[in-house]
């Protein structure tokens, strides 16, 4: 099956499965869903991993344990485990969802622990990082190529050990190295929250430094200002879903966290040298989903 493309809320489960092409990805997919819907029980076969885009869920294990997951959530749900997933009052859910056969990879990586590092059901919260890993496997699945296979492997792979990474962040390893902490840490919510309405004063909050030193800092250590990085994430992300989705430009700049339309169409001219309207038209024949202006 391949995903179908839909601007609309539905409710439902849209999967890839190319078992055939690469054995232990299962599936993988989007998932629209209502406000307040709630999924029957249910268990796989599989490994299922997911990443939570919009909206706030309660992620139901058995008869008695609930875990509550929010936008820049993942969770990981070993097979043969009874779930289901409850979506809270927001007008908007919107996830990401991969199955796999998590063995044929633990084999493959036998240094990474898999098995001993993630075989309880997990949930890890504000990895933000993991949303363009999960992005990026649902569009090698969509994309038929010559090396569709091994584009997926190395997609599979890269998220596999960032999940590695931040489970072990979270029970006390040691933290990456590189720029200042506070720089880093306003870079990966520019990167990966790019939808919010960031400030300097806001960032600053979240990076935990004043606004003068975060954007002294940030010149300095990423070679452009805070604004301008942000809105190239913005952009970049526009153009995929120009190329990807159905969705019309004024939706696309929803989305991006443009607060109106006449903004989002000077960054992007600004930034691309056309309008958003004149890219998707130039785009190859047959690489863009069906849209509407």
């Amino acid at each position: 099956m391949q995903i179908l493309s839909n601007k609309s809320v539905i409710n439902g489960f849209r999967a890839i499965e190319l078992r055939e092409i690469v054995p232990e990805v299962v599936n993988q997919g989007e998932r629209w869903e209502y406000a307040g819907s709630t999924e029957q029980p249910h268990q796989h076969r599989h490994w299922e991993i997911g990443y939570a885009t919009a909206g706030g869920s309660e992620l139901h294990v058995g008869k008695e344990r609930k875990l509550q997951l929010r936008p820049g959530s993942f969770w990981s749900v070993p097979a043969g485990t009874i779930h289901w997933l409850r979506r809270g009052l927001q007008s908007r859910h919107y996830c990401l969802v991969v199955g796999l056969q998590l063995p044929v990879i633990a084999t493959r990586h036998s240094e990474w622990n898999l098995r001993d590092l993630i075989r309880e059901v997990v949930v890890l919260h504000e990895v933000q990082q993991l949303e363009p890993l999960f992005s990026r496997i649902v569009t090698e699945g969509n994309t038929p190529s010559q090396y569709q296979a091994a584009a997926l492997r190395l997609g599979i792979d890269a998220l596999l050990l960032e999940i590695v990474r931040a489970r072990m962040d979270e029970n006390g390893g040691a933290a990456s190295a590189g720029m200042h902490p506070a720089v880093s840490r306003a870079l990966n919510a520019l990167q990966t929250r790019f939808r919010e309405s960031w400030t300097l004063q806001s960032l600053a909050k979240e990076s935990g430094i004043s606004r003068a030193r975060l954007a002294q800092l940030f010149r300095q250590q990423v070679g452009s200002s805070i604004h301008k990085v942000l809105n190239e994430v913005r952009v970049e992300h526009a153009r995929r879903l120009l190329q990807e989705s159905g969705l019309s430009v004024s939706e696309i700049a929803q989305d991006c966290g443009f607060a109106t339309s006449q903004h989002f169409a000077r960054i992007f001219r600004g930034l691309t040298g056309s309008s958003a309207a004149e890219y998707r038209r130039e785009l190859p024949r047959g690489s863009s989903a069906q849209s509407k202006f």
